[in-house]
């Protein structure tokens, strides 16, 4: 279900519901957005927006505190995103409320979040002690390379195509770019791989910090350096990976690609 834009909790003021409220939910049109940024002509791709989060509670058997962490996985065919501060509000509505099992937290998620999104979605409760998902990053850091800054905001022309057919994976910490609504700064790292085509890796990170003021949610922002990618070098193989840090208690990592993940998913260290 769409709503007017006014009537997003994001850069609102708003109270916790006092028990499970499903009405919390918000969903934002991935095609507004998408048409917002000029993605029209976006290369085909696959992927999902994994969430992390890592405050979420409910109560079992005899009024007891339940905790876990809630990874929730949304297909990017999906029509719409979760708007995030609306999630958080839902997910509190969990915490004063008595559930049978784990099985039923589960499916009340499950059945919520498929229908704001228009897909069936993923759901998972991980143990809070034995699940860190954090896992070093391959390929080569840019962070370190001679780089001249003149803008920050993307721009395609700043990458710089390599003739040569290359492949590798190269990844950067130094991704930030604004929230549209709120206009708070969201940092990430960006992990790229490729095969069958080539940028210059200088180009690359001038490329990437160049989204240092540029206003655009997480989700759209990986599909647009996935586009820009694939305008300049026309990789057979790429994928594209935002792992931002968390924000009221929750990290989002979009995923974008020409193929399926090679790995399993894992959080960035600084998550």
């Amino acid at each position: 279900m769409n709503r007017d834009k006014k009537d997003l909790p994001l850069g609102r003021r708003v109270g916790f519901a006092a028990e499970y409220s499903p009405d919390a939910l918000r969903a934002i049109s991935r095609d507004d957005q998408r048409r917002a940024v000029e993605m029209k002509n976006i290369h085909p791709f696959i992927g999902e927006d994994v969430w992390n989060c890592y405050e979420f509670s409910w109560l079992g058997n005899e009024y007891r505190p339940c905790a876990a962490i809630l990874r929730v996985v949304v297909p990017c065919e999906s029509k719409n995103m979760v708007e995030s501060k609306s999630l958080k509000l839902y997910l509190n509505s969990f915490a004063q409320t008595t559930f049978a099992d784990e099985q039923e937290v589960i499916e009340r998620l499950k059945t919520d979040v498929s229908e704001i999104c228009g897909v069936p979605v993923g759901i998972l409760l991980m143990n809070i002690d034995n699940e860190s998902g954090v896992q070093e990053l391959t390929g080569d850091c840019l962070d370190q390379l001679a780089v001249r800054i003149e803008t920050f905001q993307p721009d395609t022309t700043i990458l710089i195509p390599e003739g040569e057919a290359r492949s590798g994976s190269v990844f950067s910490h130094l991704f930030r770019s604004i929230c549209p609504v709120t206009g708070q700064p969201d940092h990430a790292t960006i992990a790229i791989a490729y095969e069958g085509g080539g940028v210059q890796r200088e180009s690359l990170l001038t490329y990437l910090v160049s989204y240092r003021e540029y206003a655009g949610f997480h989700e759209h922002v990986v599909e647009r350096i996935y586009r820009d990618l694939m305008e300049v070098a026309s990789f057979t193989k790429l994928s594209v990976e935002g792992h931002f840090l968390r924000r009221g208690g929750i990290d989002i990592n979009p995923f974008r690609a020409t193929h399926p993940r090679t790995r399993p998913f894992s959080r960035a260290t600084r998550q």
